[in-house]
């Protein structure tokens, strides 16, 4: 391995999709951070975050450890940076968080991966290669054995101190001036749960923070700029060392315009409240999540309606304005709950939001139900994709394409001229502007020739079946009569029943008059696809494979529609809908038809 490193460069790439918040730049901080403690250590530092500056490739091809750290939707690029910096002869360490849950894809572009919190595993790694040593004993480290294996080398305890750590110098970053906009952690970890986020992974239930001494010789530093974004998890986790730190910017007068993630139960306390705006908060960024209380139960989000209610209008009247973020998608989420929260969020006036598609991120308990577990729900496996603007899952309500289109009809609705109005009729010149950024950000999103041809691709995935046997009034089908024999066969026979289709129970191998008059009926065969089966009913799933195999032989030239049957899973509505659209066009009727069935069948409550 390369030793005598001098030039370490470490790069934050940016997201090749343009989205919502595509103007503004909130810097993460792993990267200024490592590179601060390493110039300390006398090293020849440069730190490229992309989204304040264009990366000079130079600079990253003259040096001799390029750092790159990726989150998922970043992921290809950062990869494509790291095959480019090592085919020059650098040694290449990947960090962030898409990497400490995927190290082994991240040794296919690395030859280090540093895992979770990477400061004091980075600079003994440096260390090492300066000494020429092993790797054996660094905590958190991935890296290839003299064999070629891959070995990961044991987690390392969390940081239990962060003043440990030194303050960040923006001044590392090219590109950045003063005056701007500069994040501050003040903490890290989450005590809380919620199934999308992979912040407890990465950092820990345990909450761990800095001194208030340390947050506000921080804030005198950046004295006099223009925002302060604390980037911590939940900023107000422990209310009594807020106060304790907004009394601290009070008296010394350390109160720039600043924003910090908080939870609904925030405003429970008047007193905190009040000191938040008399510290001159400009914004709060919360995790709505959802106005669906079967959601919010699913994501485990200890909140209901009433209190996200009850926050906004707290926040509001202390001048305090909302970022709301929702995440949309869940498996009891539908298109009518998606627009409802977009007529929510107007009609409660929040200041700004942001309709997160879900997305089974590496590292999230989502990641575990979603993703790991095979071909139960993903649909895509592009990480470019994995930015909360696409559709990569199988929703169990609707289909992809449709949760696509309602996230952005959603983003539509409330980024609209009715929503710019609104602010400009009450004299906000600030959310007017960012409303009609939003707007324009979408008509932007909508130019960009992958965005438009991957709502294509979903769209054909849920036509593909309509337009290869051309639409037809489909009044016949035949079923294998061994699928009638599981709830999801029964569903489905009753779905068709609604669309008012008759179904045909095929058995294998049927002969004789009944088998005669049903080949003149018959306008396509359905046959299922045994994609996994149910653990205790094998031989169920291997008796309905074969009874279908020998059905597609008989009926050779019958059109022929695939079913997907994954044990475990239970009804999604994208399959029936596939074969719904033989029928009809109407998809609302498809739906009615499907909400109704499953009623019937004893699935869900109401339709």
């Amino acid at each position: 391995m390369k030793r005598g490193v001098k030039k370490l460069v470490f790069v934050e790439p940016k997201s090749t999709h343009l989205h919502i918040y595509s103007r503004v730049c909130i810097p993460r901080l792993g990267s200024v951070l490592l590179g601060t403690i390493m110039r300390s250590k006398g090293y020849d530092v440069r730190v490229y975050i992309e989204d304040i500056q264009p990366i000079d490739m130079n600079e990253v091809l003259s040096a001799d450890l390029v750092a790159v750290s990726a989150i998922t939707s970043t992921a290809p690029q950062s990869y494509r940076l790291a095959d480019t910096a090592r085919a020059a002869g650098a040694v290449v360490v990947m960090g962030g968080t898409h990497t400490s849950f995927m190290p082994d894809e991240g040794m296919q572009h690395a030859d280090f991966v540093v895992r979770g919190e990477g400061e004091f595993a980075f600079q003994e790694l440096v260390d090492a290669l300066q000494r020429g040593d092993g790797f054996e004993q660094i905590q958190n480290l991935t890296y290839r054995a003299g064999d070629g294996r891959t070995v990961h080398n044991p987690e390392r305890p969390k940081i239990p101190n962060l003043d440990v750590n030194p303050i960040p110098d923006y001044r590392l970053i090219d590109g950045w001036k003063p005056g701007g906009v500069v994040s501050i952690a003040t903490s890290r970890g989450c005590p809380f749960s919620c199934t999308f986020c992979s912040v407890p992974g990465m950092y820990g239930h345990a909450f761990r923070t800095h001194s208030i001494a340390r947050v506000l010789e921080e804030l005198e530093l950046h004295k006099g700029n223009l925002y302060t974004f604390f980037a911590d998890d939940i900023f107000t986790a422990n209310k009594k060392r807020v106060k304790e730190l907004l009394r601290g910017m009070i008296s010394r007068d350390l109160t720039p315009q600043w924003g910090a993630q908080v939870r609904t139960e925030t405003v429970d306390d008047p007193e905190l409240l009040q000191m938040m705006r008399d510290a001159n908060c400009f914004n709060v960024y919360v995790g709505f999540e959802s106005i669906n209380p079967r959601t919010l139960k699913l994501f485990q989000k200890k909140q209901d309606l009433a209190k996200i209610e009850r926050s906004i209008e707290r926040f509001h009247a202390h001048k305090i304005r909302i970022h709301g973020m929702f995440v949309v998608g869940s498996d009891e989420d539908d298109l009518e709950t998606i627009d409802a929260t977009a007529e929510f969020a107007l009609k409660h006036d929040i200041d700004s939001v942001q309709f997160m598609i879900l997305t089974p991120i590496p590292g999230s308990p989502d990641w575990d139900t979603l993703y790991d577990k095979g071909d139960k729900y993903v649909i895509n496996r592009n990480w470019t994709f994995y930015d909360g603007h696409h559709a990569v899952h199988q929703p169990r309500r609707m289909s992809p394409w449709e949760l696509q289109m309602a996230a952005l009809n959603a983003m539509g609705k409330f980024y609209s001229w009715r929503g710019i109005a609104r602010k400009l009729m009450k004299g906000d010149l600030y959310y007017t502007t960012i409303r009609y950024w939003g707007k324009k950000m979408i008509r932007e999103w909508w130019k960009d020739d992958e965005n438009r041809a991957y709502v294509d691709w979903l769209r054909n995935q849920l036509y593909a079946e309509a337009r290869e046997l051309g639409h037809r009034s489909v009044k016949t089908v035949g079923l294998p009569a061994a699928l009638l024999q599981d709830q999801l066969g029964q569903l489905l026979q009753r779905f068709l029943g609604e669309l008012g289709v008759t179904v045909v129970p095929l058995a294998e191998a049927a002969v004789g008059e009944a088998t005669a008059r049903a080949r003149q009926t018959l306008d396509c065969l359905i046959t299922p696809m045994v994609k996994r089966a149910e653990q205790g009913r094998e031989e169920f799933y291997a008796n309905l494979a074969s009874v279908t195999d020998a059905l597609r032989q008989q009926w050779e030239k019958l059109p022929k529609v695939a079913f997907p049957v994954i044990g475990g899973q239970g009804p999604v509505f994208e399959p029936f809908a596939k074969i719904g659209l033989l029928v009809t066009q109407n998809l609302d009727r498809i739906r009615d038809a499907y909400k109704i069935a499953g009623v019937a069948e004893g699935l869900w409550e109401t339709a």
